[in-house]
């Protein structure tokens, strides 16, 4: 079934290449190890959210198990990033 806002899968799948290759991109040019390495996390979590949502058909779900998602994907990606910048990261 698909809803009226959500891309086609191809559109998804170009999404998620463009990702990985803006994440290579970024690793390699960036000048700032720390920003770096925070900006390729985001962009992970960017990515994980549209696998689980497009592919895992989370994006029709009632909304308590989008909420519990979203939050979860929130505190991860939260609590990585903190893990790496309270190590000393960058």
């Amino acid at each position: 079934m698909r809803d009226g806002f959500a891309p086609p899968l191809w559109g998804t799948w170009l999404a998620l290449a463009g990702a990985t290759v803006a994440s290579w991109l970024v690793f390699e040019e960036a000048g700032a190890p720390g920003l770096a390495v925070t900006l390729v996390i985001l962009i992970a979590a960017v990515k994980i959210r549209l696998v689980f949502t497009r592919f895992m058909e989370l994006h029709g779900r009632v909304m308590p198990w989008r909420l519990v998602f979203e939050v979860w994907l929130a505190l991860v990606t939260v609590i990585v990033l903190g893990g790496y910048w309270y190590a000393g990261g960058g």
